[in-house]
């Protein structure tokens, strides 16, 4: 299975999990954010040290923000081909309001520090539901 096909079967989920709207009112309300995903994109000689980001970044993360939960997706190769992305990091949080807490939190500049120590990737931050 190559890389386009991949991503046209996560197409075909995505399109078949997305939910309806019930009505025109709720189709117009924004969608509210209870997801922060941190993504890892790998380049060329890219440092990642998992054993670091697994036993110090992650609790310090999760302590800081209190998530409800997180979920790591470790990138592994396929052959000769390198991951697309060291990691995916999704943090859930209780209500949007919770989520917002937490990147509101003066703490956060401890954990956003804290990056350099395990990486050399500049990660790419997203807000999903």
């Amino acid at each position: 299975m190559n890389l386009k096909s991949i991503v046209a079967a996560c197409a075909l989920v995505t399109m078949a999990l997305w939910p309806t709207a019930k009505s025109a009112d709720a189709a117009q309300q924004p969608p509210q954010a209870t997801i922060l995903a941190v993504v890892y994109p790998t380049h060329e000689g890219a440092r990642f040290d998992i054993a670091y980001y697994r036993a110090n970044h992650i609790p310090l993360a999760m302590k800081v923000m209190r998530a409800e939960r997180v979920t790591l997706i470790e990138g592994v190769p396929t052959g000769d081909a390198a991951p697309p992305y060291a990691m995916i990091a999704h943090f859930q949080f209780s209500s949007p309001e919770a989520l917002q807490r937490a990147v509101a939190s003066p703490a956060m500049a401890d954990v956003r520090a804290d990056v350099a120590t395990f990486t050399d990737i500049r990660p790419i931050v997203m807000f999903a539901r």
